[in-house]
């Protein structure tokens, strides 16, 4: 009875996380494309934002998730491949770019990475 319950709750626990990666992915989103000039007003604006996506993160930290690393082989139980294409600079089969990030939590993958692959 006590380990369904943990299941349960284990299982609830990652639904809500999954519902707040999209969140986060705004929130890095917004920030890659922030303008190369900001007035000072502007700039406040953005230190509060980072500042809630800093919550955000130690939130997910605390809960055991991590980003899945997209430096290197492609690995299909934790990268999906939107595209292989030919790359002279990058080995056959490894990543060549990073869509969207992908994340575990206690080596369970909540969503895999979307990237590029060479081919």
């Amino acid at each position: 009875q006590e380990r369904l319950l943990q299941e349960s709750l284990g299982r609830a626990t990652e639904r809500l996380l999954v519902t707040l990666l999209p969140v986060l992915d705004d929130f890095n989103l917004a920030f890659q494309n922030l303008p190369d000039a900001l007035t000072q007003e502007e700039s406040a604006w953005v230190d509060g934002f980072q500042r809630i996506h800093d919550k955000l993160m130690a939130v997910l930290v605390d809960e055991g998730v991590t980003a899945i690393e997209t430096d290197g082989p492609f690995d299909p139980n934790r990268h999906e491949a939107v595209t292989n294409e030919p790359n002279d600079d990058v080995e056959s089969g490894h990543i060549i770019a990073t869509l969207r990030m992908g994340y575990v939590r206690k080596d369970r993958v909540l969503r895999p990475a979307l990237v590029r692959v060479a081919q």
